[in-house]
């Protein structure tokens, strides 16, 4: 395959996964391993693809962008490890320690493309004060492929241009900086984890991720039965929980003697 036409299926993946996220709605095809998964299959090595995907997955998890507080950019990091780990012979640790910096500057990157779209409102404005919901449809619609086609050529680029640069780059490495390398992949994983869990992990939670460290510690348990198990409690704790709601909600409604005379057939 040649270099050209890597850049092309490299960036066609870019496109459809970062613009598509967004032009129906946030539906999450932006997330790491599925962005890693397109790749690899347009790039024919559809295993590279979900290992790098899964793996980013892991370190993108925590990171949340609120507002204008952001804090990366997987898509364009996703695209570019998978791809220069199957073009040009990085391993995964290699890729994603590459991809952790790319992350961050296309993150940067976006404030232009932010402050490049705010050229549109003039434009929506004016159709707003018109009433022209037809005009808006057609704008909106112009500006998303303006914002993402010009976020997929500097992609282009970057990967058409910069292919034999990693090869030649990683080919001269000395062995302690990879080493360095694969030590810095080893913890990425487990900073994402530490992000996510200092968002959800609270004292009233604390007590599951216990049990699930000894199912994984002491019962050798895989990661598959555990988040199984994980659901069912999930979903028996979120029944009772509204089983809960409903009466309280009953009793507000003064169904109180309703609920009084059902627990009396019971116990009789």
């Amino acid at each position: 395959m040649s270099n050209l036409m890597i850049a092309l299926l490299a960036t066609l993946a870019y496109f459809i996964c970062y613009g598509g996220n967004w032009l129906f709605g946030q539906c999450m095809i932006e997330r790491p391993i599925i962005v890693g998964t397109v790749t690899g299959l347009f790039l024919g090595d559809l295993q590279t693809g979900i290992i790098i995907g899964g793996s980013l997955e892991a370190i993108y998890m925590g990171a949340i962008n609120i507002g204008g507080a952001t804090s990366a950019e997987p898509v364009s990091a996703t695209v570019m490890a998978t791809t220069f780990a199957i073009t040009a012979g990085l391993s995964l640790e290699e890729a994603i320690t590459l991809a952790v910096p790319v992350g961050l500057i296309f993150n940067s990157l976006g404030i232009v493309w932010r402050l490049i779209g705010n050229l549109w409102n003039p434009w929506y404005m004016k159709l707003c004060q018109t009433g022209d919901a037809s005009g808006v449809m057609k704008l909106q619609l112009v500006s998303w492929f303006v914002n993402y086609f010009t976020r997929s050529i500097l992609i282009f680029l970057c990967i058409y241009l910069g292919t034999g640069a990693v090869q030649a780059v990683v080919s001269n490495l000395p062995q302690p900086i990879l080493n360095g390398l694969n030590v810095a992949a080893g913890m990425l994983g487990a900073v994402g984890m530490a992000l996510l869990m200092r968002m959800l992990v609270n004292k009233e939670t604390v007590g599951w991720l216990f049990v699930g460290f000894v199912l994984a510690a002491y019962l050798k348990l895989p990661a598959l039965p555990i988040a199984i198990i994980g659901v069912v409690i999930a979903i028996a704790i979120g029944f009772a929980d509204k089983k809960v709601f409903d009466v309280k909600q009953s009793l507000a409604q003064g169904g109180g003697a309703v609920v009084k005379s059902e627990e009396e057939e019971f116990f009789q």
